[in-house]
């Protein structure tokens, strides 16, 4: 069957429908990873977006329960050069089209994805429509220029949960069932503005029991719930209307430990007084180098972001910067001088991607622990 995806600048590729027939729009992203495709797709981060994957073939050890990262997947659409329709994997559940038609996720595959990257790092990140069901250009350009573009747009409220709930469960050993787990010593509360899974399992296995709220939740409501820590998760969307979420930290900033990623991190720069700029055409791959500059060590990190906190803008506050991009030299780190909160822009809960960022979960369980046992307040937290 075939599939169109059309950008808004004119730009047309005609290719193979897999997934669910249908039509959807969304900015046209691409991502770098060349493994976890159904971790991608299940990112809430990835709302309102189609995600073009630049390794060529995809598909090939098909999905299962354990690697979701959400109950269902977030992306509007996929792009592939290749969708394997058969799944060589002893873990595989449902082959990866299937999975996307269940949850009603088109997907485009036997187009030129190297033609199609080159064109949206000249151009930018841009709308877009994959169709199976309307094959006519012309319609569909008149339809892309009608839908909304990212900026302005509140998407954390879109995926964010209804109601508050626990989460204790730790990250699972798939080849060792009787690993120990780490016995809970510390109460998170997680604001969910698009929470991954795998960031509430390393939660869990530092030692936290999580309860997790709905992105508007109070901070009033969330300091009556006696937390040990806060944590602002990743989430998808433009950060600035989300100043619900800004005044929150700016309410709980030197009452309880923050720690918070990607959109989490661009909120805290929201409170702290700074502002955050769309990138050309963002972030989203598993190996993206950034430099620790308090130790001075690159780390290769996750990351999907379409939005980045402006350092200028933050230049006269207590804001010290700790991690900077190597490839842009966007700020990817900040922490507070005096008051126990801090942030990065990428993904240590690495799912998918590498692992080299996992000690911040560590170095928010030490604040923790320096707040709760040493008179809050030491400025000791690093």
């Amino acid at each position: 069957m075939e599939a169109i995806l059309a950008l808004e600048d004119g730009t047309v590729f005609h290719g193979r429908a897999y997934g669910a027939r249908g039509e959807r729009f969304g900015e046209v992203v691409f991502n770098t990873s060349l493994s976890g495709y159904q971790e991608i797709l299940t990112d809430p981060s990835y709302a309102g977006q189609i995600v073009t994957l630049t390794y060529p073939h995809i598909g090939n050890y098909g999905t299962n329960p354990l690697d979701s990262e959400a109950v269902r997947p977030y992306a509007e659409g996929l792009v592939v050069r290749e969708l394997s329709e058969i799944a060589s994997n002893w873990r595989s559940a449902e082959e990866t089209s299937e999975f996307l038609a269940r949850f009603g996720v088109p997907a485009i595959s036997g187009i030129d994805t190297r033609a199609l990257v080159r064109h949206l790092r000249r151009r930018g990140a841009m709308r877009g429509v994959i169709s199976s069901t309307n094959l006519d250009a012309a319609s569909l350009l008149a339809k892309v220029k009608a839908s909304p573009g990212m900026i302005g747009l509140d998407l954390a409220s879109r995926v964010t949960t209804a109601f508050r709930y626990p989460w204790s469960e730790p990250s699972k050993d798939i080849f060792d069932s009787s690993a120990p787990i780490a016995p809970p010593r510390f109460h998170v509360v997680a604001y969910d503005y698009g929470i991954k899974h795998n960031i509430l399992r390393r939660l869990v296995d530092a030692g936290c029991h999580v309860t997790v709220v709905p992105a508007r939740m109070p901070a009033a409501e969330v300091i009556d719930l006696a937390p040990d820590g806060v944590f602002l998760s990743n989430g998808p969307g433009d950060p600035e209307p989300l100043q619900y979420a800004a005044q929150g930290v700016r309410e709980m900033m030197g009452r309880v430990p923050v720690f918070g990623i990607c959109l989490g991190h661009q909120i805290i720069g929201l409170a702290l007084g700074g502002k955050t700029y769309k990138l050309r055409f963002g972030h989203h791959g598993g190996n993206h180098p950034v430099l620790n500059l308090e130790t001075r060590k690159v780390e290769i990190t996750a990351q999907n972001h379409g939005f980045a906190v402006d350092p200028d803008s933050l230049k006269d506050s207590e804001v010290i910067f700790t991690h900077v991009n190597l490839n842009d030299q966007t700020l990817e780190g900040l922490r507070h001088r005096r008051l126990p909160l801090f942030s990065v822009q990428y993904h240590p809960e690495a799912s998918p991607g590498p692992h080299d960022s996992s000690y911040l979960f560590e170095q928010f369980v030490r604040m923790m622990e320096e707040w709760k046992s040493s008179g809050r307040g030491s400025g000791n937290y690093y």
